[in-house]
């Protein structure tokens, strides 16, 4: 080899260049196998297959609780002078509405009609105390003065109450045991989970013979 031949620099051969969209499929196929490891570990950790249970839906399906406690109905039930009652005769007794009504006028309810019943039922037992949505505790403090009425809820909008007496009514119930019913504690229920409105389970305790 001659001297000039020895001397002359060899250029290096340029390397080829990867294509850029090789490149990005081969991130994007990297991404797609760490999410598919990642997948794989975390059902793993969950229980595989095994579905888990929604907690929000869990607990829509829980029962809401009633809870019962001892009130006095006094305390919880509205004065005679704020119940307005209508009174009925249910039965073929001449005047059993209007004396009805006069005693309960004398113990300080507000009396809005008197007559005949509406309804033209026959009722055979002691009365029953009509009333809606909005006069429960009205229609739970008559049941005081009438024992044994039939509590009967309609779907009237307003506060009064009806009494129709019927065939087993005799008298009302004596001012002193209904005082001492009253200040007697009566188990009522409350809250979410009940299937009446609070204080709708208060009831006249039996009278003392």
């Amino acid at each position: 080899m001659s001297y000039r031949e020895s001397s002359i620099t060899r250029r290096p051969t340029p390397r080829r260049r990867v294509p850029i969209w090789r490149l990005l499929i081969i991130i994007l196929i990297g991404i797609i196998v760490l999410f598919a490891i990642g997948f794989g570990v975390s059902m793993i950790f969950r229980g595989g297959d095994t579905p888990q249970a929604d907690p929000v839906q869990s607990a829509m399906s829980e029962p809401l609780p009633c809870e019962t406690t001892m009130v006095n109905p006094a305390e919880v039930l509205p004065v005679s002078s704020k119940v307005k009652v209508s009174v009925y005769n249910s039965t073929n007794k001449i005047g059993l509405a209007g004396d009805t009504a006069k005693v309960l006028k004398a113990r300080g309810f507000l009396i809005n009609e008197v007559g005949n019943d509406p309804m033209s039922k026959n009722v055979q037992g002691v009365a029953e105390i009509r009333y809606g949505p909005k006069g429960a505790a009205r229609a739970q403090l008559l049941a005081f003065h009438f024992p044994g009425a039939i509590l009967v809820q309609d779907n009237r909008s307003g506060k009064i109450v009806d009494v129709a007496v019927g065939a087993a009514f005799t008298k009302l119930e004596g001012e002193a045991q209904i005082a001492a019913a009253m200040a007697s504690p009566s188990p009522s229920t409350s809250g979410p989970g009940c299937s009446s409105e609070p204080g709708a389970e208060i009831s006249p305790s039996p009278s003392a013979t």
